[in-house]
Parts: C-alpha cells; sequence; structure tokens
C-alpha cells in the first residue's frame, strides 16, 4: 500500500473512536447529578453482609474439606 493510503485509513479509524462524553446527549454541559443520599441503616448492613458472606464461605469450605477428605 502507498504511505497515501495508509494515513488516510489511520485517520479514518481514529475519527472512529467514541469516549463517553461524546454519548452524553441528554446533559452535554453536566448540569445535573444524582443525589447522594444514603440512608444511616445502609453501612451496618453492609457490614452485616461482608460477616454473613465471610462466615458463609468459611463454613462451606470447612464442609467441604470435611466431606472431601474425611469420608
Amino acid at each position: 500500500m502507498k504511505k497515501q493510503n495508509i494515513e488516510r485509513m489511520t485517520k479514518w479509524r481514529t475519527d472512529q473512536i467514541c469516549f463517553p462524553r461524546d454519548l452524553n446527549i441528554h446533559d452535554p454541559h453536566e448540569m445535573y447529578a444524582w443525589a447522594d443520599n444514603k440512608p444511616w441503616w445502609l453501612i451496618p448492613l453492609q457490614v452485616l453482609g461482608f460477616v454473613a458472606t465471610g462466615v458463609g464461605l468459611t463454613l462451606c469450605l470447612y464442609y467441604a474439606t470435611v466431606i472431601l477428605f474425611l469420608l
């Protein structure tokens, strides 16, 4: 291929690249934002869920080990 064709193809490809800011047609000037209203009880529930997940995974691994190696 000639150098001209390669340069033209490269320019065409880079012109097609899309950025997230190009897709923001509903709020092009960034005037609106979601409110950051989180209820006070959300943090204790997240901590409780984290602890429950850890305990549940630990028990599952323990019982899987018991079943695999003791039977």
